[in-house]
């Protein structure tokens, strides 16, 4: 008899946040970040980031999907806008950005979303990649960053889009 090839499946946990009204869906091998109100990064509000599990002491830099929330004012009153406007903020904030994929019809917890899949040179890795999603509901735009070690980026994808698919607006 052959040897059964031991592939893990991580069990998920769900997670809920009320303040911003989401839920999503993680590995439970992957560590939850919960920021406190009130952490900023430019006009987003950075609400929590799940990491990758470390594979080894030496490992410097892990994946991660981090969610973050920007309350979407008057001006910008469209997802064009909002795109626009986030693509603007990706620019100023990544040395060396580099659009790999742009798709301005993708869609996001079953609302019309953006996508942007970009590298970008980082101190620790070198060169990185990342793959935004963001979507605007109401007054609230949410924002979906996934980044990695370029040479790593595919072999997490399938758990990222696990988790994107999962990701819901909670109603009240």
């Amino acid at each position: 008899m052959g040897q059964m090839q031991n592939i893990s499946v991580s069990k998920l946990i769900n997670y809920e946040n009320s303040p911003y009204d989401f839920k999503i869906e993680y590995p439970a091998d992957w560590e939850k970040v919960q920021f406190s109100p009130g952490i900023t990064q430019g006009p987003h509000n950075m609400v929590v980031n799940f990491l990758s599990p470390l594979r080894g002491p030496s490992q410097t830099f892990r994946e991660y999907l981090l969610i973050e929330a920007a309350n979407v004012t008057s001006v910008v009153s469209n997802l064009s806008t909002f795109s626009k406007q986030e693509l603007g903020f990706l620019a100023q904030s990544f040395p060396h950005f580099t659009p790999v994929l742009v798709n301005p019809s993708s869609s996001l917890a079953g609302h019309n979303a953006y996508t942007v899949v970009f590298t970008y040179s980082d101190p620790i890795v070198g060169t990185a990649k990342a793959m935004e999603i963001w979507t605007m509901i109401g007054p609230k735009g949410y924002i979906l960053s996934y980044h990695a070690d370029s040479s790593d980026y595919t072999s997490y994808l399938p758990s990222i889009e696990n988790m994107i698919h999962s990701f819901g607006i909670i109603t009240k």
